[in-house]
């Protein structure tokens, strides 16, 4: 695929499932789901460039390049018109390919997915006037001005960009894309599952998602944080399977 090596696994038969993993993470996080899932579905779920055990893509990539990946995959795979669930960053990847191709989609599950801005809270205009400064201290100093930069950076960025490495640039491009305008044009029945307690993608964002998406309803999981799926996963399957069935 586009040169590169990409994991995946398939198993099981009926109606075929594809599952988008999230950021720094790979398809090992939905281990409960292809043990479980596939009495019922064909489930697929493969590793994005530079996840897991596929192979680094070369340049920055958008959440466009992923989904153009994510075609080909299914394409290669032979898979007509499978339901997507997405978790986190690949509900981004999830809620471009619906938006981009809906006869490519049955059904929409985005679990505690990416792809609405961060509100703007006085803690988030500080880290970026933060990291404003620190670039302008990195060009002017040199050595020194780099040095000052790489500390306060480790201070005030986020674990996924920090452990991004080679995909820093990446991982750049794609949180500053706005997806809201993309929401409006899903047509795929959607379900959103969220953890209540959800402090990555919080809550207010499955709102915003609800409101956006035209044939969306929203499922809260009590006691559940950003991996809601895994946190109340009991309570996850039997809500996703019947919407799933149709």
């Amino acid at each position: 695929m586009r040169g590169l090596r990409i994991r995946c696994v398939s198993v099981g038969s009926g109606k075929p499932l594809l599952m988008l993993h999230g950021w720094g993470t790979s398809l090992d996080a939905f281990a409960a789901l292809t043990e479980d899932l596939p009495r019922s579905f064909r489930v697929t779920a493969f590793d994005f460039p530079g996840h897991g055990g596929s192979g680094m893509p070369v340049g920055t990539w958008t959440v466009d390049d992923f989904v153009a990946l994510t075609l080909e995959v299914m394409a290669g795979l032979g898979m007509e018109r499978p339901s997507i669930l997405g978790h986190s960053f690949g509900g981004r990847v999830a809620i471009k390919l619906a938006a981009a191709h809906p006869e490519a989609v049955d059904r929409l599950v985005l679990v505690d997915s990416a792809g609405v801005p961060p509100s703007r809270t006085t803690g988030r205009m500080l880290k970026r006037a933060a990291s404003r400064i620190a670039n302008a201290v990195g060009r002017r100093l040199g050595r020194p001005g780099r040095a000052i930069r790489r500390r306060i950076v480790g201070r005030i960025a986020s674990p996924d960009y920090l452990n991004a490495g080679p995909l820093r640039d990446t991982f750049l491009a794609i949180v500053k894309e706005d997806l809201r305008p993309a929401l409006r044009l899903i047509q795929a029945p959607t379900l959103l599952v969220w953890g209540e307690s959800d402090e990555e993608t919080p809550l207010a964002d499955a709102r915003t998602m609800e409101k956006l998406i035209p044939n969306a309803q929203l499922l809260v999981l009590r006691n559940a944080g950003h991996f809601s799926y895994l946190d109340q996963y009991g309570r996850f399957r039997l809500a996703v399977i019947p919407f799933l069935d149709g």
